[in-house]
């Protein structure tokens, strides 16, 4: 986190999604390894990856939640309008309706190199139908 500026949220949210994606991409050893392994074991390897980088999101103070559907669990980080110009030109947002409205970026964290703000369509389709209700 030392080469990513404080004011660069995106920069900051992409580095962590990384993190978290290569960190539970690797095979299991079997047995725990370090902190990782045992969270990933509480946590199950279904919810594990999202419980984990919604942790570290929250603690660099971003408003991260985890949002689960039938199909998958994923974060969702609120963003600014003042962000949207830094997201990468496939980025899917979700719009918050609502009084506060809002963008929300989505985050799949179960395997590595799945790209920033990317959901499979059932998953948007479903989220589009609750968010708008």
């Amino acid at each position: 986190m030392q080469r990513v500026s404080p004011r660069d949220r995106i920069g900051r949210i992409a580095s962590v999604f990384t993190f978290v994606g290569l960190l539970v991409d690797v095979p299991g050893a079997g047995r725990a390894r370090d902190g990782a392994d045992v969270l990933l074991a509480l946590a199950g390897i279904e919810d594990g990856p999202a419980v984990i980088l919604a942790a570290l999101l929250q603690a660099l103070g971003e408003r991260a939640q985890l949002e689960y559907t039938r199909e998958m669990v994923f974060v969702r980080v609120q963003l600014e309008a003042s962000d949207l110009r830094r997201l990468p030109p496939h980025a899917v947002l979700l719009l918050k309706r609502g009084r506060r409205g809002g963008f929300l970026l989505p985050l799949d964290p179960r395997r590595a190199r799945i790209p920033l703000g990317f959901l499979p369509r059932s998953v948007r389709e479903s989220l589009d139908r609750r968010l708008t209700a």
